[in-house]
């Protein structure tokens, strides 16, 4: 199944590494990603495409939310509408 996942990270080294690196980890294929910078907040916006088979993506999504420079996760599987998580306590 494919599913689009929105990311803001903070812009520190190695933020984008370790988030990715999760997802491969976990069994997701990535095939997209889209990465825009927010200058006031020091923030990136990715949006990342991924593809599993039998992998649970809500899942995926609590555990990158978990992650230190992680500020928020929303999920948008295809054709339905997009489903925000709790913003981390950590931004």
């Amino acid at each position: 199944m494919n599913h689009t996942m929105k990311l803001t990270i903070r812009r520190v080294e190695g933020a984008m590494i370790r988030a990715l690196g999760l997802i491969e980890r976990r069994g997701f294929a990535v095939t997209s990603i889209n990465a825009s910078e927010n200058q006031p907040s020091h923030e990136l916006e990715l949006i990342i495409g991924l593809r599993s088979a039998d992998r649970s993506i809500d899942v995926l999504a609590r555990q990158i939310e978990k992650l230190f420079d992680v500020c928020s996760v929303s999920l948008q599987q295809q054709n339905e509408p997009a489903i925000r998580l709790e913003e981390s306590m950590a931004c």
